[in-house]
């Protein structure tokens, strides 16, 4: 199974375009971009994504990275069970 990852646009100027980046290159990983995913007060304050529908936020883009692997890791054990 996939896992989605999707973006903020707004929120991949402010600095998660390198997590975005890093991500897509990953084949289990479907990552989407969307103009807005209506977490305003959340993309205001913070690097954000959704994966698998679940918000992961963080300060800054490598701890938003490492959140996310986590969250991944994470979705996928609770498949396995």
């Amino acid at each position: 199974m996939y896992t989605i990852v999707e973006f903020c646009n707004a929120n991949m100027q402010k600095g998660t375009h390198d997590v975005y980046a890093q991500l897509d290159g990953n084949p289990g990983i479907d990552v989407v971009d969307y103009e807005c995913t209506n977490n305003c007060g959340l993309c205001s304050k913070s690097y954000f994504v959704l994966v698998d529908g679940e918000i992961v936020a963080a300060k800054n883009s490598e701890q938003l990275l490492e959140k996310t692997y986590k969250r991944i890791d994470k979705n996928n054990q609770a498949l396995d069970e």
